[in-house]
């Protein structure tokens, strides 16, 4: 893999792209109280025949200049961790999935917090109806930055305890469900933890071939516009509040029956221009690599993980997630394959990166977005049908 993106403008045609998404097509809202505070700027106005609200570029513009930038943010460059949720652990012994418990959960956090090779921790597995307590368990067994998930009072106001007391602490929403279309049960817990001053991240997840184009540079500008509009909704209702950019572009492997692929080289590859994109706008972003296509913690998923760290630590990032114990589709999480792909990550130098051939801007990218809107049609399009066997060939 040799590209030079200095030289390349493919990352401002991804950005401007994205803000042509929030202007012409919009994100699909039905909450009154989102409208509202778009509609109350000036800049932006809601459809009532397709029940979508654009947002006009200037506020997405404002909204950038008053986020706190990437050097504010506690995490730093080239930090590998442990994100996600999985709502299985994979037995090592046996090779059943079993349902996570907090024992699952202290192992895990008192492997990251030893492990130099991992800068943060999210939940990793998930303990269903107890946030106060994943909270409580999380930060007894680990000194470093935490992600957690709050959508209950209770969960919400210990995050804040937390955030004021221990700080080095990030609230994750997926408040998007792609494509383009606002989850209306994430909408007050968003908003309370937003008008709190808690630091969240913004999240979604369009999979190319199902939820988003087929096409690399289209993944990317669906996925930049959802978190851009995440963005924007936190400093219209906090402004300076400090805001992760958490797209994860997926790749829906049209060879596996559509199933998302995370080991596909083209996965990292679409996570770290993703990454850039937001480093070009100077704004904190975590991504997704170095995982596995893998049911399994057999050599394929050693072979996709040590693919994706060497990629990430030849072209530097700021912070990826998933990267250590998930297997397929993050499903299951398994502790042996985590502490096993931290000796990879330990090992693994950037002289080990694949070839790879960039994907050339694809000018067709937003009007397949615009002709989709907020309907996930991409399979039956017939700009898939036609990149099949062209995009994300690694």
């Amino acid at each position: 893999m040799e590209f030079n993106l200095k030289e390349n403008d493919l990352l401002e045609k991804i950005h401007l792209d994205a803000l042509r998404v929030l202007e012409e097509v919009g994100i699909k809202c039905d909450s009154p109280e989102v409208r509202k505070i778009f509609e109350d700027t000036g800049l932006a106005a809601f459809d009532d025949s397709t029940g979508h609200i654009h947002v006009l570029t200037p506020l997405v513009e404002q909204a950038l200049n008053s986020a706190p930038k990437r050097d504010k943010y506690w995490i730093p460059e080239d930090s590998f961790g442990v994100g996600g949720t999985a709502p299985f652990v994979y037995d090592d012994e046996t090779g059943e999935l079993v349902e996570p418990t907090f024992d699952h959960l202290t192992r895990i956090a008192k492997i990251v917090n030893k492990a130099d090779e991992i800068a943060f921790m999210a939940r990793g597995v998930l303990i269903r109806n107890q946030e106060t307590k994943v909270m409580d368990t999380i930060i007894e067994n680990c000194d470093k930055p935490v992600y957690v998930a709050a959508v209950t009072e209770a969960g919400i106001d210990r995050a804040k305890k937390i955030h004021e007391t221990r700080g080095d602490i990030t609230v994750q929403f997926s408040i998007i469900n792609s494509p383009l279309n606002i989850i209306e049960s994430m909408v007050d817990p968003f908003l309370a933890c937003v008008r709190k001053g808690i630091p969240i991240y913004v999240s979604s997840m369009p999979m190319a071939g199902l939820s988003g184009p087929y096409s690399m540079s289209g993944i990317l500008t669906l996925t930049h516009a959802e978190g851009l509009f995440g963005i924007t909704l936190a400093q219209l209702v906090n402004p300076g509040i400090m805001v992760v950019h958490a797209g994860l572009p997926s790749i829906a492997n049209i060879k596996k029956n559509y199933a998302v692929d995370l080991g596909l080289v083209s996965h990292n590859i679409a996570n770290l221009l993703q990454e850039k994109v937001c480093k070009m706008l100077g704004i904190p972003s975590i991504q997704t690599a170095c995982t596995t296509s893998q049911e399994t913690p057999n050599r394929k998923a050693e072979e996709e993980a040590i693919n994706g760290f060497a990629i990430m630590k030849k072209y530097g990032f700021h912070q990826m997630r998933h990267s250590f114990g998930f297997l397929k589709e993050l499903i299951s999480f398994s502790i042996a394959k985590m502490e096993r792909h931290i000796e990879l990550c330990r090992e693994t130098g950037p002289e080990k990166a694949p070839e790879y051939e960039l994907e050339p801007y694809d000018p067709e990218g937003f009007e397949v977005i615009m002709r989709n809107g907020g309907t996930a049609n991409y399979m039956r399009d017939d700009h898939t049908v036609k990149n099949t066997g062209r995009s994300f060939l690694y």
